[in-house]
């Protein structure tokens, strides 16, 4: 189970991010709850909010309403997170979109045939079905494509979900592992442009690492139904299947495969002046740092404020660090993903 690591490096030419509405409070989430499902569920979903340490998110649904079809749709989204990307280096073409989600617009075509016909973008594309860590796959295929041809021009890869459509707000549809679903996810995208390494130290992309641990696992997170294996749910629509507790049992491990990556590739956490990992939760800051005994200040966590973003969560979080202004020249930051649907890890370096 060992992980891959891609040789070379790329340069980071734009970041982008993009959120649906305005954001949603605990208030809000509980009030339209309470509405549908009644006080104890409410309840119920209040003390789930306490442990998760969420506050915020933006969501693409309406609440009022117990399914709801999104109201900024998933391509919107992720147009306007690539928007914000190109804008920062000037592109003449695009040579790859890659795009990664577990809720995409429609089965086929992909979301990314989507994308591109919304930006008019006549460069080939393709799609990985994947959550958390889609990220890090997405980062290794960018590295080969531009290994074999340094000449190439830009690739812009995006990460979106819009997962809050697949939940209705029902009490024949929820359930203890929904419910934690509807007050942990929220909605967003997030976009990167990379080029072929230019020679430089400033904005670099290194390391970039993929691996599992999934094997003989039952996933902590799926969507059950829309699939070969059985196009039909009982749910009544396609459902995000969600297993805490196995989630709790395995999560951690995940972390430790990427520092256990780190250190095999020669670095030490003391290297590093930041840190951004997946955010499941609102107290990821406080738990890793007292976990690897790193200052909480130097972990990146919106999830707070923007709930678990899925497969969008680490390019939102990387374009949100990029433009905060607390990054110096020459600061080192160590970007880990970690997915729960069958246990993937991955990440790489930035040098800023």
């Amino acid at each position: 189970m060992t992980a891959h690591i891609a040789k070379g490096r790329l340069k980071l030419l734009g970041t982008g991010s993009s959120l649906p509405g305005t954001a949603i409070n605990n208030d809000q989430l509980l009030h339209y709850l309470e509405q549908s499902c009644g006080s104890r569920m409410a309840r119920k979903a209040s003390i789930i909010l306490k442990h998760l340490g969420i506050e915020e998110r933006f969501l693409t649904r309406r609440l009022d309403q117990a399914l709801s079809k999104p109201e900024v749709d998933a391509p919107e989204l992720s147009v306007r997170a690539i928007k914000q990307a190109l804008q920062q280096h000037q592109v003449d073409n695009l040579c790859y979109l890659i795009s990664h989600t577990s809720s995409p617009h429609t089965l086929l075509p992909s979301s990314a045939a989507w994308i591109a016909e919304r930006l008019r973008l006549t460069a080939p594309y393709m799609e990985l079905r994947q959550a958390c860590t889609g990220f890090a796959n997405a980062l290794q295929i960018a590295q080969a494509m531009m290994n074999s041809n340094p000449e190439s021009k830009p690739i812009i890869i995006n990460g979106t979900e819009t997962g809050s459509v697949y939940f209705d707000i029902n009490p024949e549809f929820i359930d203890t592992h929904q419910l934690v679903n509807y007050v942990q996810m929220g909605d967003g995208s997030g976009a990167a442009l990379v080029g072929p390494d230019d020679g430089s130290d400033d904005g670099i992309i290194s390391h970039c690492f993929s691996g599992h641990i999934g094997l003989d696992k039952k996933p902590g997170f799926y969507l059950q139904g829309g699939g070969s294996q059985q196009a039909w749910c009982d749910k009544g629509l396609p459902a995000f299947i969600h297993d805490p507790k196995a989630v709790r049992e395995s999560g951690p491990e995940l972390f430790l495969k990427s520092l256990e990556t780190i250190n095999e590739m020669g670095f030490e956490l003391d290297d590093f002046d930041f840190f951004i990992p997946h955010q499941a939760n609102g107290y990821i800051d406080r738990m890793l740092g007292q976990a690897l005994d790193i200052d909480p200040a130097k972990i990146v966590n919106d999830a707070k404020l923007l709930g678990n973003l899925g497969s969008a969560a680490i390019w939102v979080s990387f374009d949100r660090l990029l433009k905060s202004g607390k990054l110096k020249k020459g600061n080192k930051v160590l970007i880990m993903g970690a997915e729960a649907t069958k246990y993937m890890y991955g990440g790489f370096i930035y040098n800023h």
